[in-house]
Formats: C-alpha cells, structure tokens, sequence
C-alpha cells in the first residue's frame, strides 16, 4: 500500500487527492482504510475513514523518477471539503494544530483573565483551601499564579495555549467559571457506546447502556479503558476536563449518559454523557475497549472481546463555511466587530440660521465648534439614555441569575435510534399538570404522593407563579398529601425562582430565604459601584441600590462598596463588602396545602448537578427546614453531594466591558479576539447561622444528601421508578417495612 504524507504532496496531485477525500476513495494506488490488529468498530449508519500513518518521502534515485516541486498543503483547506462521514480525527487534529500562536492574543488572554480574575472573581482566595472534606474532592488552586505559569510557557500552537487556559479554569471545579473558546469547539466527536455505572449486587462497573454499533453489546461490561480500569479511566479523564463540582461522584455522572426530562415531551430521554460525547479534541484518535459479556439469549456462551472504537465526528451547528486556516480562524473563530446601531452614526446639521460653517468663520475663540460641539455631546447623550433604557429590562432579569450551567455544544442528535429504544412499560405516574418546564404527576401505586419536576430555573418569572399555584392545587384536589420535588439536571437560573420554590413550601411573612451575600471590593468595582450608584437608569451587579441592610434591611442609598474590609479567607488578603441582601420581593405563598411548614411531608431528589441557583433552592430546604434528600448515582460506597456550586452569581466578560463602556468607566481589561464564554462567579452567599465566614460553595457539610441510591439496569432506563423507590423509602406502604435494598 502506497502512502503519502498529507502535507507534503507535489503540486501535480494536490487536486486529485483533495479530491479523493473528499470522495472517500483514492485513484492514486492507495487506499484510506486501515486494517487494525483488533477489530474497529465502525459506525452502523456509515463507513469511517481511519487515519493514514505518515512515513518519509524516498529519497532522490529511489524511484529513478525526477525530483518533484513539493508544497505544503493547508490542512485547514483539506478539512473544509470533508463532510460527515470522512472527517477523521488526524484530519481535525492537524488543522487545529496548525493555527500559529499568536504571543500578541495569548499576552492579551492572559491579562484579561488574570484581571478577571484579580478583580472580579469571589473565590480567589477561598479557591486555594486545601483538605476540603467529604463528598468533596477538589484540590486548592491558585489561579493567578496558574496564569502566570501559562505566560512563561513557550507554545507551538495556538491550539495547545488555548487549551491550557480552559483546563486551568476546569481545575477550579466551579461551573461558574469558564473559559470556553469557540475555536476549537465546531465538531463534536462520539463514541458508538453510551456507558452508565450500575451497581448489581453491591458491585459497581462501567456497563453498555446503548450500543450505537449493533453488536448487540447492550448491558456488556466495559473491564478497561485503554488499558486502565473503566470506572478509574472515566473518573480520571472527567476530573482533569470537565470542571462542573468539587465532588467527583457528580463529576462521574456528568461524564456518564443518564436520562434527562424534556420539558416539550414531557418525558425522560437519554443525555450523552461528556466522555463519549466532546466538543473538544480528544486525547487521541481511538478508544480501545475490553468488553465482556455475560451469558444471555444474545450471548448463549458470554463473550469476551477487545474493541477499538475510532470517534465519529460531526460538524456542530456553529459550524461556519470555511477554505484555508486564514477562513477558518475569520469565520469560526473572531469575534465579530462591534458595528454602531444605525441611530447612533450621528449627522449635526448646522441649524443656527446663518450660513457659515460655526468652525471657519466664527474668530479665534471657535466659538462656533463649541455650540457644534456642544449639540453633538446632547445627540450622544440622548442616545446614550436610549441604549441604557434598552439594556435596563435585559439587566434587570439578568442581575438575579446566579447562572445557568454554560452549555457545551449544540448539535442535532447524531444518533436518533436512542428514542426507539426505551421500553414501553406501564406507567409509574400520570401527568396531572405541566407549564412551560415544571411539570407535576401522581404516582400510580400511591396516588397520596406527588412528584413535581423542576428541570430547571430558568422559567419566566411572571408565568411561573401561576404554573406553581395551579400545579400544586390540581395535585391536592386529586388527593395528593405528600410531595417528592425531583430536580435531576437542573443546572440552575434565576435566583428569585430559588426563593419562590422554598417560599412555596415553606412560606413564612417574617423570615426571608434571601442569602446573606458579599461582593469584592477591588478599585475597579469601586469605579464601577460609583457611577452606577449616580445613574439611575441603569442597573448593574455593582449598583449599591440593589442591595439592602443585612440587619435593617433597608435598601442602600450609599456606596457601601467604599466601606470595604480586608479579610483573609486562605492564603490572600482581599477586600470585601460588608454582608448584604439582595432585594427581592418575597412571596409568602400560603394555600394552606398539607406539605406546607411540614418537612415529613417533602421530599428533595436530584443526581448533584442540581447547581447555581437550584442549590440554593435546596440547601434552604435541607439544611434550614431539614427536608430530606436523596441523590442518585455517583460511586457506590462515597457520599454524594445533592447540589453543586450554589449561589455565587456569574459575570460575563462581555457584561463586565458592556458596563464600563455605558457607565464610561475605563476598563481594567480587553476584549479577546476569539468568540466565546469567559466568566467568573461575583458574588457568594452565606448561611445565616454562619460563625466563621465561611461561603456556602466551601461547607462541604451542606452538600451531604441523607440518602444516596445507586443506578440500576432498570432505573437507568426508566427514571420514574426511582420515584416509586423513594416514596416507597420515605413513606412506607401500609403492611411494609424497611428502606429499598438499593439505598445507601
């Protein structure tokens, strides 16, 4: 077999070969497939192309053939004319690889971030706490001292620089913080296999749950991964590249495929977990893994097998048209400019009734380029007022998100069969009534019990009360007297959604469920806090006026920014605000439901991603109101955490430079040349029986759920029964005792 190095080919053939790929075959003697010595699998619904080996060219005299003009071929150029199902690996990898470093940009990431960092970030301090303990699994870092490390590092690619900027802000292990370049992020790479971790007889293992290469592999235990104990490989890999909670039994559930509700539906689908599905370049071409499966109706004898799967990549639907790595970079990777809205390209047309020109006839004093001047600051100053009056609805919903978990890639479902293949079993519960996200149902078997989903906390807060009220009431009327709140997967959202739902079972006129809150109080948050407190129409997360008395609770007519106080968490000496409030409008929702005030009759389940704003929601009613808790999945045998990174409100970039700019504040940092999401948590919250001042997002003790329930065969893929094993745990059925074996 003849073989070429893509890179380095005569001018002569170039075409024919681009062309040939594309194709998926080559006229040239050579073929594209490789032979592996063990089986590949290749995708059911298509042929992939392994990855060519490259070898030298033969030297001069070999062939007796004269020398050729050889070029270099763009590999950005080549990848441009693949479409699914020839995009390989080596292709992707070689053209990201192949974007020069650009020392100017990667000095500009680095002070922007170490800004944001400096200046903004809450935890800057706290971050570098070492021995956190159990169910938390997170090492200290020092991130300034990180991003310094990353300045001094001499770079091949831009791809490796920018790598390294977004695994440094993984190791925070905050889902709140983020660094997440678009670039290299516009092909999405799977594996034929989804994988869970059952426990079958008190034995966990890395299992098949959907095999997407028909070889009837479902439920067949993965032994290894690349050599490496499965569950061991998956957890390593997810905790080095997947930064979503301190504990690494939540970190395990994010890399596994478990079943999430879909709010249209209305019913529980299949989530591809992070290992085998990325949007980031994987490690390497391949996945080998040892399966072995039991004996069965497929597997009369067991079977026992080596495989190696190599990924199959799709294009995302960020995907933009390309042809070089100049293209590539210009359509998938800038920042568009900033371009002036049409009001705002400004004519002053000389209206004063004379003829001249106010600037060449007017004398010495220019007096008439003063009034020119002069109108033109009132035209700005007007539009200005127009552009804070178009942000203001915008920010006002925004300054109380606590922050949605950052998504990590949109693309259409590459593999459709996963629906086909849920089991249709009778029903666990019927829908008795649903709103634009939370839905409620009645278990079938225990009709006295309730469950309401809450998939989420972004929901519209001036519709959402209504779901709520006519949720809960339809669930009375129909006999319902005890409540599971179910909130698998909700990554978070606003943080007056967080108040409400604790307002709803727990409504109290004199107790507000409002966290005590800090902010840092840097000089570019002091510049910020002043000129916003001076702007009424505008309102950002440094308006001293959204915030009131922790004690009095009276909204600030001050900037209590300025009344900082040096405070020494860890390591560093920082300054903070004293503790405030945010104001809100409490809703003391009492409708007399029997679950209301009573704690017995609650009961809160999530899988720990439960994050941002759905943790305060349930660390309010775990820890103040003593509900109890179960979570799902995780590693059998270790405690697992119910909720991740609660509260601790999240700031953009694009926010941060978007309130200097309409504030004219000048800026302590740039805007990158890529598109992306960089962020860092602002805010943190505290418990208000807190003696040491210690922010909820470090109280490893809050995380504990009471209860933890593993994975099975069966509840992976029918989540509702899980309901039916909690109801049946928490409120026993008459002429039953005991928990469910299956919880810990």
């Amino acid at each position: 077999m003849s073989i070429i190095n893509p890179l380095l080919v005569s001018r002569s053939i170039s075409s024919q070969i681009g062309h040939s790929l594309l194709q998926g075959q080559s006229g040239l003697g050579f073929s594209l497939l490789s032979v592996e010595a063990v089986p590949v699998i290749q995708p059911a619904r298509n042929t992939m192309i392994a990855e060519r080996q490259d070898e030298p060219a033969p030297e001069q005299g070999e062939t007796g053939a004269p020398p050729t003009e050889i070029v270099e071929i763009d590999p950005c150029s080549v990848l441009s004319e693949l479409r699914e199902p020839y995009i390989t690996y080596g292709h992707v990898k070689r053209c990201y690889e192949h974007i020069p470093y650009n020392a100017t940009e990667a000095n500009t990431v680095v002070s922007t971030m170490t800004s944001l960092a400096r200046d903004f970030y809450i935890f800057l301090d706290s971050v570098m706490t070492e021995n956190l303990q159990k169910p938390f699994t997170s090492p200290p870092v020092d991130i300034l001292a990180g991003f310094d490390r990353i300045s001094r590092t001499d770079y091949k690619n831009d791809f490796r620089f920018q790598t390294d900027v977004d695994l440094l802000m993984n190791s925070l292990n905050d889902a709140h913080a983020n660094y997440l370049a678009h670039c290299y992020r516009h092909y999405l790479f799977v594996q034929p296999f989804d994988l869970y971790a059952p426990v079958v007889d008190k034995v966990q293992t890395i299992r098949i749950l959907i095999d997407g290469s028909n070889n009837f592999l479902e439920d067949c235990q993965v032994v290894t991964i690349d050599g490496v104990n499965a569950l061991d490989a998956i957890q390593t890999w997810v905790d080095t590249n997947y930064g979503f909670s301190k504990d690494a039994g939540v970190r395990l559930n994010k890399a596994l495929t478990a079943q999430s509700f879909d709010t249209n539906a209305k019913k529980w689908i299949y989530n591809q977990g992070q290992f085998i599905s990325r949007v980031t370049l994987p490690e390497q071409d391949a996945i080998t893994y040892e399966i072995s499966c039991s004996v069965s109706v497929l597997h009369p004898e067991g079977k026992n097998m080596t495989l190696k799967a190599p990924w199959e990549i799709y294009r995302l639907i960020s995907w933009n048209e390309f042809d070089s790595t100049q293209s590539f970079l210009t359509n998938n990777c800038y920042r568009v400019p900033k371009t002036a809205p049409q009001e705002e390209l400004v004519v002053v047309e000389d209206d004063d009734g004379d003829d001249d020109d106010d600037g060449d006839n007017d004398g010495e004093d220019g007096s008439g380029l003063k009034k020119r001047a002069e109108r033109l600051e009132k035209v700005k100053s007007r539009l200005r007022r127009q552009q804070h009056q178009r942000r203001k609805q915008e920010r006002q919903e925004s300054l109380y998100q606590a922050a949605v978990e950052t998504p990590r890639h949109l693309t259409k479902e590459p593999r459709p069969v996963i629906e086909k293949r849920q089991i249709q079993e009778p029903a666990i519960a019927h829908l008795v009534s649903n709103g634009s996200s939370t839905s409620f149902f009645q278990l079938v078997k225990r009709p006295s019990i309730g469950v309401v989903v809450i998939p989420t906390h972004s929901v519209s807060l001036r519709t959402e009360a209504h779901v709520l009220e006519d949720g809960f009431t339809l669930l009375y009327e129909a006999g319902v007297r005890n409540v599971i709140l179910d909130l698998t997967g909700n990554g978070g959202g606003y943080v007056n959604f967080a108040y409400d739902i604790v307002d709803w079972m727990f409504p109290k006129e004199n107790e507000t469920s409002v966290y005590l809150s800090d902010l840092r109080t840097s000089m570019a948050v002091k510049a910020l806090a002043q000129k916003d407190l001076e702007w009424e129409e505008y309102n950002s997360y440094f308006n001293p006026a959204s915030y009131s008395d922790a004690v009095t609770g009276v909204e600030f007519e001050t900037n209590f920014f300025l009344q900082d106080k040096l405070d020494r968490r860890v390591n560093r000496q920082l300054d903070y605000t004293s503790k405030v409030r945010m104001n809100h409008n409490l809703g003391a929702f009492e409708r007399g439901m029997p679950w209301q005030h009573d704690p017995d009759r609650i009961v809160v389940m999530t899988d720990g991603t439960c994050g941002s704003a759905c943790g305060m929601s349930l660390n309010r009613m775990k820890n103040r109101h003593k509900v109890k808790s179960y979570a799902v999945g995780g590693r059998y045998g270790e405690d697992l955490s119910l909720f991740s990174f609660a509260g601790a409100s999240v700031y953009s970039l694009e926010e941060i430079l978007g309130d200097y700019e309409i504030l004219e504040v000048d800026p302590s940092m740039q805007q990158l040349l890529y598109k992306g999401i960089y962020r860092v948590p602002v805010m943190e919250f505290f418990d208000d029986d807190d003696e040491h001042g210690k922010p909820i997002e470090f109280r490893s003790e809050l995380y504990k759920a009471d209860f933890h329930l593993g994975y099975t065969p069966v509840t992976a893929r029918r989540h509702e029964i899980l309901w039916e094993i909690v109801a049946n745990s928490h409120w026993t059925p008459e002429g039953q005792t005991g928990q469910d074996p299956s919880i810990e």
